[in-house]
C-alpha cells in the first residue's frame, strides 16, 4: 500500500511539473513613472532598461470575462534588446491569454506573442485605451520561453495567464 501511495504521489508531482501554468497581473505592482530594470513576478519577467524604460500605471478596468484590473504595464513602444517585453515559460498544449489595450486613445494596436527566437505565435488586436480591455489567446505548440511585446507602438498590458 505504501508503494502505491508513493507511486501516485510521484505521478502527481511529475504531472504538476509538466505544465508551466501561471498568471501575471499588473495589480501586484506599485505604480512608477520610470522602471529601468527587470521585475520578476510569479514566473513572469517584465523587461526594461535605462534606455528603454517602461511604466506601471494605476488604471481601473474590467475585462469581458469579469477580471478586474487596477494597474497596467505601459510597454511604451517596440521591444529593443530584450527590453519592453514580458517573458515567461509555456509548454506545448497550453494557452496564453493576454489582457491589454492600445496606448493610443484612438487607434488599435497589436500585441505579439513570440518565441524567444522572435517567431510570432499570435497577433492580438488591442482596442484603444478608451475602449474595454481586449483579450486574446495564443495556442502554444512547443515548450519554451515566450514574450509579449508591441508590434509597432505602445501598448498596455493588464495581465497574462498561461493555462
Amino acid at each position: 500500500m505504501k508503494k502505491i501511495c508513493v507511486a501516485v504521489t510521484a505521478l502527481l508531482a511529475a504531472g504538476a511539473l509538466a505544465f508551466a501554468e501561471g498568471s501575471f497581473t499588473a495589480n501586484d505592482l506599485e505604480p512608477s513613472d520610470s522602471v529601468t530594470k527587470k521585475i520578476e513576478l510569479n514566473g513572469f519577467t517584465i523587461n526594461a532598461s535605462k534606455e528603454k524604460e517602461i511604466r506601471i500605471m494605476a488604471k481601473k478596468k474590467t475585462a469581458p470575462d469579469g477580471t478586474s484590473f487596477t494597474r497596467l504595464v505601459d510597454l511604451r513602444g517596440k521591444p529593443s534588446s530584450g527590453a519592453r517585453t514580458i517573458t515567461f515559460s509555456a509548454k506545448a498544449g497550453e494557452t496564453v491569454v493576454v489582457y491589454g489595450n492600445s496606448a493610443s486613445k484612438t487607434d488599435k494596436r497589436n500585441a505579439l506573442v513570440q518565441t524567444d527566437k522572435k517567431k510570432t505565435v499570435a497577433s492580438i488586436k488591442l482596442e484603444p485605451q478608451s475602449g474595454e480591455v481586449s483579450m486574446g489567446e495564443a495556442k502554444i505548440t512547443e515548450d519554451g520561453t515566450y514574450q509579449v511585446a508591441a508590434e509597432n507602438s505602445g501598448i498596455y498590458i493588464y495581465g497574462i495567464t498561461v493555462k
